[in-house]
């Protein structure tokens, strides 16, 4: 700890304990996303560059928010992932896990609703690099209208290796 009234002194240069978080940045949606279903690849929904201050970091990736569904069928599959500078992550961490998606499946025994649908999706990765880095939140749905409205976050967090 430091004493009552003094300051440190980190011109020298300062590493952070492991663990520790070094920086955090966000990105919130602004805008409505509309998918009208039928995918047969992933969309972009909202993303968010960091940049580490060590290759040992990693980052914690948080992505948010609720998307609502309107239905044509009584079951929809949503598949969510996050891409660094436009390549997908492994070893995703979560319920049915594919390796490349985190699965969301909806069932209803109505259809033409709109039903909004909270997510919360963490990931860790290890980017080994100093460079400018940019996490995506993509998605894929299968049938039915997805919408994303304003108040989607994607939260980065640098960690001290």
């Amino acid at each position: 700890s430091l004493a009552s009234g003094k300051t440190l002194n980190a011109s020298q240069g300062f590493v952070p304990p492991a663990g520790h978080v070094i920086q955090y940045v966000s990105n919130q949606t602004t805008a409505a996303f509309t998918s009208a279903g039928g995918d047969s690849s992933f969309s972009n929904v909202l993303g968010q560059s960091i940049t580490p201050t060590s290759t040992s970091s990693k980052i914690k990736i948080t992505v948010c928010g609720v998307y609502y569904v309107n239905n044509t069928v009584t079951y929809i599959n949503h598949r969510f992932r996050v891409v660094r500078d436009g390549a997908g992550l492994s070893g995703y961490n979560g319920a049915q896990d594919s390796g490349t998606a985190q699965y969301l499946q909806y069932r209803t025994s109505a259809v033409n609703n709109h039903i909004p649908v909270p997510f919360n999706f963490t990931w860790i990765n290890s980017p080994n690099t100093t460079s400018s880095t940019t996490y995506t939140l993509q998605f894929m749905a299968t049938a039915g209208t997805l919408s994303f409205y304003e108040g989607s976050y994607i939260h980065l967090e640098e960690i001290s290796g």
